[in-house]
Formats: C-alpha cells, structure tokens, sequence
C-alpha cells in the first residue's frame, strides 16, 4: 500500500500489541520525516518465559512506485522504552546507510537479550526524499 502524505505522526499512547512470532510495519511506505517517530508497539510477554527478547527490524527505502531507492546519508533509530512517552524513549540501535545497506537499500537491524515493553523507530537523519518502510519482527 503506498501513502502519498508524509509520516502521520504517531502519538504516544497509540502502541499496538505485538505477540511473538508476529510482525508488523512501525513505518509502511511513508515519506521519511526527519524526527519523525513511528507508531510503537508494545511487546507481549511469552508465557512459560521470562525477559529478555529478542527483535530484528527490517529497513527498507522506496520511490513513489516501490522500487528501491538511495536515501543518501541516513540515520534510522530503534528506540525502546519502558513507558510509552516520547521523552521516556532511548535509543537501542542505530542503522546507518553505506556499507550497512544490503543491494536494494535495505538493511536490518537485531535487538538480542532486552527487556524494554515498547519498541519504535525514529528517523534522525534522511538526505533524500525517499519512503521508509520499517518491519518489527518479534
């Protein structure tokens, strides 16, 4: 599905419960934002199981018709929380185009061994005007 407006912003309190083996897009084709966040979700805790988690989140750019497309020097932030408050948010991770891109300009980035609630994305940095796609994999 393509959005033709930009990042809608989110607003704290909006998170979406994300159950293990689920996954789901923080960000789905948007028109990347500088300092824009995404939706968070929040991240059920498996019975049987204690913290911590793990997570991956999947990060890809696109033009207006889905095909992949160079977002220049990029920052994308993972942020995690305990609390689902903007000013409660830190980052956990950092993806940074360049060499961390994979063919297709895309990259992932793994959360291994945290026990935050809630998960989100952040754009910090996007030189071009490209979409951003963001999918939490829990």
């Amino acid at each position: 599905m393509l959005r033709l407006d930009a990042m809608p912003g989110y607003q704290s309190g909006q998170a979406v419960l994300l159950r293990g083996n689920q996954r789901l897009f923080l960000f789905e084709q948007e028109i990347g934002v500088i300092g824009r966040a995404s939706m968070a979700v929040q991240l059920e805790q498996i019975n049987g199981s204690c913290n911590p988690w793990d997570m991956s989140f999947l990060i890809y750019f696109t033009d207006a018709d889905g095909r992949p497309a160079d977002p220049g020097a990029c920052q994308i932030d993972i942020q995690t929380s305990d609390i689902d408050q903007d000013n409660q948010y830190l980052t956990a991770a950092q993806f940074t185009g360049g060499s961390a891109m994979y063919p297709g300009f895309s990259g992932r980035v793994k959360l291994l061994n945290f026990d935050a609630k809630y998960a989100r994305a952040f754009v910090k940095n996007l030189t071009n005007a490209v979409y951003v796609s963001v999918l939490a994999t829990r």
